[in-house]
């Protein structure tokens, strides 16, 4: 996923990238909490990795962050 912030590309390429890039954000509103959540789960089960993928490229997507 390559992510805006401050018109600066973010490169996410793997679930230490996806926690990084949110805990950087620091807004805690329900969207960002669900994406951390659901990346945080896929760390310890990797099944649910797409399923955390989906949910942070919806975030990102909702934010107009997505690029």
């Amino acid at each position: 996923l390559i992510a805006h912030v401050c018109a600066r590309p973010a490169i996410i390429v793997d679930l230490c990238d996806a926690v990084a890039f949110i805990d950087m954000h620091g807004v805690r509103t329900r969207l960002w909490v669900t994406a951390e959540t659901a990346v945080k789960c896929a760390d310890s089960n990797p099944r649910l990795i797409d399923q955390a993928t989906r949910t942070l490229e919806n975030t990102l997507r909702r934010e107009g962050m997505l690029d």
